[in-house]
């Protein structure tokens, strides 16, 4: 069995500590979160290390934003899927997310209700969006 199906690895990153906690704790009984990060870069570096199979990025981050992190993953971690989890609701930005190649988007509103549905839309390769 693949095993993002059985228990997918998920790497977190958000800017804003209390909002990473949140995410954790929304998702770390149903899936490997095996690391987070607080920026863009620091996002990279440890996708780099830990090969997950779903990343859930912040959209506005330092460094790299959640648009930049996921065009590199193209690079670093091709089997990887994205899925971004903002306050932002503007259709266009949500748009630019998929075309970079976010497979999922939740706002952060929606984050108790959506997220882990999202995450598992993303093992499967399928596209989730919050609204």
């Amino acid at each position: 069995m693949d095993n993002r199906l059985n228990k997918p690895r998920v790497i977190i990153a958000d800017d804003n500590p209390a909002a990473l906690r949140q995410l954790v704790g929304l998702l770390a009984a149903e899936f490997d979160v095996v690391a987070t990060a607080e920026n863009g870069q620091a996002a990279v570096e440890i996708i780099r290390q830990y090969e997950p199979h779903i990343v859930v990025l912040d959209l506005q981050m330092p460094l790299l934003s959640g648009i930049k992190v996921t065009q590199e993953l193209k690079n670093i971690a091709p089997g990887a899927a994205v899925v971004i989890c903002s306050v932002e609701t503007d259709p266009e930005v949500v748009q630019a997310c998929q075309q970079a190649g976010a497979l999922g988007y939740v706002v952060k509103i929606f984050a108790a209700r959506d997220l882990a549905a999202a995450v598992r839309a993303a093992a499967r390769g399928e596209p989730f969006l919050s609204f």
